[in-house]
């Protein structure tokens, strides 16, 4: 079963990876700058490692090579899958989503 959070809800998001350090942050910044742009300050996007999640996201992306791992970690947040820490397609969903209001829904 799909997990889903009302775009309203949607306080943080964290983006996972295996140590918690270069590649998510990088991640991180550019989902920053994208939710600027969109026009959501409010929304913290934080890094961390797969394996220290914290109960407070609603939304968690990770490598497709991790995914489970966060899955397990935060059952129960919307989680998103990614293949290249440069190129994340759930980014545009995520915000879209937001833009219309609408409920975020993990594939």
């Amino acid at each position: 079963m799909a997990h889903s959070v009302p775009a309203a809800k949607v306080k943080k998001i964290v983006i996972a990876c295996e140590a918690g350090m270069g590649s998510s942050l990088m991640a991180a910044n550019k989902l920053k700058q994208m939710l600027k742009k969109a026009g959501f300050q409010n929304i913290e996007v934080a890094h961390s490692p797969v394996r220290a999640i914290t109960e407070d996201a609603q939304i968690v992306l990770s490598h497709e090579g991790l995914s489970e791992m966060a899955r397990a970690r935060a059952p129960w947040a919307v989680c998103f899958a990614f293949k290249n820490f440069m190129n994340i397609p759930a980014y545009d969903k995520i915000i879209e989503a937001l833009k219309n209001n609408a409920d975020i829904v993990e594939d």
